[in-house]
């Protein structure tokens, strides 16, 4: 079984753009494992939000396949 790959941004646009090039590729999302989490600058006070999300390779020939 091949490594999973973890999809992580800060914006939200940024994540589901990364997302769907990657399931253009063969790889299939883990629904399961998808978080945001939210952080504070400490600076500012301003909440930001990291998007993860854990992908694994099913395109024809990857080492899951077999």
């Amino acid at each position: 079984m091949s490594e999973p790959l973890f999809v992580r941004e800060w914006g939200a646009d940024a994540f589901h753009q990364r997302v769907l090039e990657l399931e253009t590729k063969g790889y299939i999302a883990r629904l399961e494992t998808y978080q945001i989490t939210a952080e504070m600058n400490p600076d500012t006070g301003e909440i930001i939000h990291l998007h993860t999300i854990e992908m694994l390779d099913r395109s024809p020939g990857s080492p899951s396949d077999s």
